[in-house]
């Protein structure tokens, strides 16, 4: 069976949230490839929680713009197999938190992982978000 990526967004007062359950495919342990809704806010937070079938240890989650740049700015790499990890999303130099516009088109990758099947749920919570 192929991997799949099922986007929800909802709103938790003034955090905008992007639920992302991820299935990795049962014969090659990949996850597609998913264009993200569009969103405008500050990047707050990720949230990655694996599921019964865990992804191999250290798979990284990234977003990439259009430019080819990772908005989450790094916090997706190096995901625990085993426990829920909630990380700042935010720029090193400066430790603020990034933005992202309405226009951009993000697409979220999942890579390293090697376990077919594998499940885990990834968060992004935005703050200030608004779907465009």
């Amino acid at each position: 069976m192929a991997g799949t990526i099922t986007v929800t967004d909802y709103a938790l007062g003034n955090i905008h949230v992007l639920s992302c359950a991820c299935v990795a495919d049962a014969a090659a342990a990949t996850f597609p490839d998913t264009v993200l809704p569009r969103v405008e806010g500050i990047l707050w937070d990720l949230e990655t929680n694996p599921g019964a079938t865990q992804p191999t240890d250290d798979y990284d989650v990234t977003v990439i713009d259009a430019e080819g740049h990772d908005v989450l700015e790094s916090a997706g790499l190096n995901r625990d197999t085993l426990n829920t990890e909630k990380v700042p999303i935010v720029y090193q130099q400066t430790a603020t938190h990034p933005s992202v516009d309405a226009t951009d088109v993000l697409t979220l990758k999942i890579a390293n992982n090697a376990v077919n099947s594998a499940v885990t749920l990834i968060k992004i919570y935005i703050w200030g978000a608004t779907t465009a």
